[in-house]
């Protein structure tokens, strides 16, 4: 019994570690990174806009939700309460607004323009369905940026997928979420991709 208690601990250690390394908005800040190196910068200033998009779509969102376990407005980083998501995406969704407004108005890489405002669909998305239901932005988080990734390099990156299946297991394995809610994060990712 004492061995089958400690393996049990070992997993859930493991699993969170995996859910750590794989927060979604870590992952959103590599991608920002991938981009820059992409044919897709040619011609404009890399290290300025890899700046100004890494500063929006990763660097914000994650000091946002520093702050807001700091302060205790958000109970945990896994946000466990449902309710608790919804202040944190309408926060993103506007400083994805204002990195896509100060692209366009600089006239800035159009792939920029492209992540900033698939992000802010994507993230309205997930606010209307969290009114009703918690979609799984871990596995929605991985599964985007394995497709990105792979569409922006020609598909050079096809072992990125194996993670796929492997941050839905840690999120599973904590119960953060159900198989159906793990799936709803890949088929959103998939559906963003897609259109």
């Amino acid at each position: 019994m004492l061995f089958r208690f400690k393996r049990e601990n070992t997993k859930l250690r493991v699993a969170y570690i995996v859910s750590r390394f794989f927060e979604p908005f870590l992952w959103l800040t590599i991608i920002g990174l991938a981009t820059i190196f992409s044919e897709y910068f040619d011609g404009y200033n890399r290290v300025s806009w890899g700046i100004i998009l890494l500063a929006f779509l990763g660097v914000l969102p994650l000091l946002t939700l520093w702050l807001g376990l700091k302060k205790g407005k958000v109970k945990d980083i896994d946000f466990s309460k449902r309710e608790e998501r919804t202040a944190f995406i309408l926060m993103i969704l506007f400083y994805w607004f204002l990195g896509a407004l100060l692209t366009w108005a600089l006239a800035g890489p159009r792939l920029v323009s492209a992540i900033l405002i698939t992000a802010i669909i994507v993230a309205a998305t997930v606010l209307i369905i969290n009114l009703y239901w918690k979609v799984s932005v871990h596995a929605l988080g991985i599964t985007t940026s394995a497709l990105f990734i792979n569409q922006l390099f020609d598909w050079q990156y096809l072992w990125l997928f194996i993670f796929v299946p492997l941050v839905a297991w840690s999120r599973w394995a904590q119960k953060r979420h159900t198989i159906a809610q793990l799936l709803g994060g890949c088929g959103l990712a998939i559906l963003a991709w897609v259109l």
